[in-house]
């Protein structure tokens, strides 16, 4: 009978991977390459020397990079091919959400974990990034697996929460928040009686981790510091953003308030006396409330950083659903329920609304001299939607040629302006949030100053295109 369960378990397993990678594989092509997906092509296409440097600066441990720099030698250069990694990373956290879940709470809740994981846009929209989040997810749930797993194994899961500390490395060299879910697992072994027999050896597996972050220290304290002291792109959350997470992790506002509604039920009538529910709140609770208490000192309340809370989220209603009703017809129900309207309101298929393309054509018609990139950050996007393989190959003293014509370069502030009112008759601002570096208007006001005749075009989202001219 045993081996008959395991068989079937095995077979449903394969069937969510398959179900997963067909849908995930599809439409990766949908969306242009925009956000921050052309800072990671870039810098996979640097050298290892020029990449080692960047990492220095920026908040992005180096593994992703790593893994895109190997993965484009041998396709083809172009964003569906790039985003298959992604794909299948979060095609693959369906492996150990299943096994976790059916760890707790059987089959059943396992299921419908799974398929929540699967059908929601939120998860789906980081499977079609070019970015480690979906890597980052697949880590943090298996990471999740094995603390649980650990718990039944001999000699008080010594060999598990070793295995455990070897997933945390990658996990801590793939995003620097990969520290938080590695401080969610300790979490769970302090406050959970289940897990805490735990602590000795996870604590050891801790030091392990530690040490093996250790070359890479330096950097993370740095830009932690800088953070702090410095602030952070990111306004300050306002209490509807809880709501807008949620709404996010359920993909319709009418599933918000029924999973809200099965999540208080689900826990008064469990009393949370089972693992599997106390584990699924810390797991989803903790860091969105954390993260947004935070936020009021250092912003950081984005929906990418909390990947690794989304999974429990999922987990957290499916177990809630089996603890509301007794009866195994109305938790079918309600599982059904919960499924369908999952599915319905999946979109795979939706643009993100982003096309730098257009930014580059409409550049391109009223080019006649400099064309000026505020921020300074969308100039990636701008490059890459100009000519993709021809500007991030060149050196970075040539691309700012790569249009063919003009000089490409970014503005701040009107101290970086070298506009000459005796040369240029004519300069392209392209604007995609220059509020951000410079809220004043200086550039503008600047450049209105010397060319008074203005042009202007939203040509993306949230992206203008100004001509200025005599």
């Amino acid at each position: 009978m045993r081996a008959s369960l395991q068989l079937s378990d095995r077979a449903l397993i394969a069937s969510l991977l398959l179900l997963n990678l067909a849908v995930k594989l599809c439409w990766l092509g949908v969306n242009e390459l925009t956000l921050d997906e052309p800072f990671t092509v870039y810098w996979s296409q640097r050298s290892i020397s020029d990449l080692s440097t960047m990492l220095r600066t920026e908040n992005n441990p180096p593994l992703f990079f790593l893994l895109i720099k190997a993965w484009s030698a041998l396709v083809p250069f172009e964003p569906a091919w790039l985003r298959v990694p992604s794909a299948v990373f979060s095609a693959l956290t369906v492996w150990p959400m299943f096994l976790l879940a059916n760890r707790l709470s059987g089959r059943a809740v396992a299921l419908t974990a799974a398929l929540i994981f699967t059908f929601t846009n939120y998860h789906y929209g980081f499977a079609h990034e070019v970015r480690a989040y979906a890597l980052f997810t697949l880590l943090a749930t298996t990471g999740m697996w094995l603390l649980v797993r650990g718990k039944d194994k001999p000699n008080n899961g010594l060999r598990a929460m070793l295995g455990l500390s070897a997933l945390n490395v990658l996990l801590v060299y793939t995003h620097f928040f990969g520290w938080l879910a590695v401080g969610l697992q300790l979490l769970c072994v302090l406050l959970l009686p289940e897990l805490r027999h735990l602590k000795r050896n996870f604590l050891f597996g801790l030091g392990n981790t530690t040490v093996w972050y250790l070359p890479y220290a330096k950097f993370f304290l740095g830009r932690m510091g800088s953070s702090v002291s410095q602030g952070t792109w990111v306004e300050p959350p306002v209490p509807e953003e809880l709501y807008n997470m949620l709404w996010r992790w359920s993909n319709a506002p009418v599933l918000v308030i029924a999973f809200l509604l099965l999540i208080v039920v689900g826990a008064w009538r469990s009393k949370l006396s089972a693992l599997g529910m106390r584990l699924a709140l810390l797991w989803a609770l903790v860091p969105l409330l954390g993260m947004f208490a935070v936020s009021y000192f250092v912003p950081m309340f984005l929906d990418r950083y909390l990947v690794y809370a989304a999974p429990g989220f999922a987990l957290l209603v499916a177990l809630c659903i089996g603890s509301v009703a007794l009866e195994t017809r109305v938790s079918l129900g309600l599982s059904g329920f919960a499924i369908i309207g999952i599915l319905v309101t999946f979109t795979p298929w939706k643009d993100n609304g982003r096309h730098p393309s257009r930014v580059v054509m409409q550049v391109r018609e009223w080019q006649a001299g400099d064309v000026i990139i505020q921020p300074p950050w969308y100039d990636l996007t701008f490059l890459y939607a100009s000519d993709p393989k021809g500007c991030f190959s060149l050196p970075d003293a040539d691309q700012s040629f790569c249009m063919g014509k003009g000089f490409l370069w970014t503005a701040e502030d009107v101290s970086s302006l070298l506009i000459d009112p005796e040369v240029e008759d004519q300069v392209v601002l392209v604007d995609a949030g220059g509020d951000l570096v410079d809220p004043s208007g200086s550039v503008k006001s600047a450049l209105r100053a010397t060319l008074p005749h203005v042009d202007s075009v939203e040509a993306d989202h949230r992206v203008w295109v100004y001509r200025f001219r005599r």
